[in-house]
């Protein structure tokens, strides 16, 4: 695949066996040495084909939790980026998924104002989702993603056998990024979908690997025509919303991908209560998100927590809160007046209804 962009242009190639290729992988490049990355549990996993892929080359691993990509954590990869004597025709490399991506994009955009940045996402929803699109993000004052930068990789390689070790929560969590960028394509990539989900190959092969590109086709259809996110990428923020919200108030105890599935109920039933959303196509799309809710008791987050973090929401623009709102499938509307007692009648109906965990 290839992806345009305004900062840089970048491919994303499939590969099968990373760890006997690492001289023709970096064939096409001008660099003096290459750093590495990788996420510590992912690392202690992939021991042995790591250390012969990174060789004596600089490695650091990081435990891939949130608390990790804060503002006030950068200093100490930065310092150790420096003593390591990186220099800017060096190549920042990253095994990792999307917390170890958003640390190293945005170093990678502002050590010395940009370096060389090349991706391995190692989870099904870095793989599907956040290794393209340029996007880097710090969290700030326990609010998710409020700082960040546009800086795409050099190149993404993608090598889908990373997913059969991934635990059930983490696969799920790349399901819901999955299931969202379809919700807003089409009917028909949809039903694909549905279609995919049952699968008996689904956690690894041909299935997984058309589900992967499908995805990452609908992501790229969305941010080549508006890569900065000024207007119709927006939209990719469905489920995002009160997903982030709600990953905030459980302190990270519920999973992005997760968070998305929630939060995409949630709008789907603030959207019925609107009038935007038909009760027959609430109930499909229900149907099947409710097949991947997490198994968390949303009664313990006060809505209270939800609308406080609803308030830092970087999409937000005047005195309502803002969500994206679901018309359709493949139809959705940036909505940008919000009341809180919107949210609290819609979250306590969500609740009640949500799976219980018993």
């Amino acid at each position: 695949m290839k992806i345009k962009s305004k900062i840089k242009d970048y491919t994303l190639e499939m590969v099968n066996d990373v760890w006997g290729q690492r001289e023709n992988l970096f064939s096409n490049f001008k660099y003096g040495k290459l750093f590495f990355f990788v996420d510590e549990n992912f690392f202690n996993r992939y021991k042995d084909g790591l250390k012969g892929f990174i060789g004596q080359d600089f490695c650091l691993t990081i435990e891939a939790i949130e608390e990790n990509k804060s503002f006030s954590k950068l200093a100490d990869y930065y310092n150790a980026l420096l003593k390591a004597g990186l220099t800017r025709n060096d190549v920042l490399v990253t095994f990792g998924g999307g917390v170890l991506q958003d640390i190293s994009g945005f170093i990678a955009s502002t050590l010395y104002r940009g370096i060389q940045w090349v991706v391995f996402p190692t989870t099904l929803l870095a793989q599907a989702d956040s290794c393209i699109g340029s996007k880097t993000s710090i969290n700030f004052d326990n609010s998710k993603n409020l700082i960040g930068t546009f800086y795409p990789p050099d190149r993404v390689y993608l090598d889908i056998r990373f997913c059969e070790t991934l635990t059930a929560q983490q696969f799920n969590s790349g399901l819901g990024e999955i299931i969202k960028f379809h919700l807003l394509s089409n009917r028909q990539k949809f039903d694909d979908l549905k279609a995919s989900l049952c699968a008996e190959d689904l956690h690894q092969g041909e299935t997984l690997k058309q589900m992967i590109m499908s995805t990452l086709e609908i992501k790229r259809s969305y941010f080549e025509e508006d890569e900065f996110d000024t207007g119709r990428r927006n939209l990719l923020n469905y489920g995002h919303c009160y997903g982030h919200a709600l990953e905030s108030a459980s302190n990270f105890c519920i999973a992005h991908g997760e968070a998305v599935l929630v939060g995409m109920g949630f709008v789907n039933l603030l959207s019925l209560q609107r009038g935007l959303l038909v009760k027959e196509r609430y109930e499909e799309i229900e149907a099947m998100l409710r097949k991947y809710y997490p198994r968390y008791d949303l009664s313990r987050i006060r809505v209270e927590d939800i609308i406080n973090y609803l308030k830092r929401d970087k999409k937000r623009i005047g005195e309502g809160l803002t969500m994206i709102l679901a018309k359709d499938i493949g139809d959705h509307v940036k909505i940008t007046d919000i009341k809180e007692s919107e949210v609290i009648a819609t979250n306590n109906a969500f609740v009640k209804t949500y799976p219980s965990v018993a």
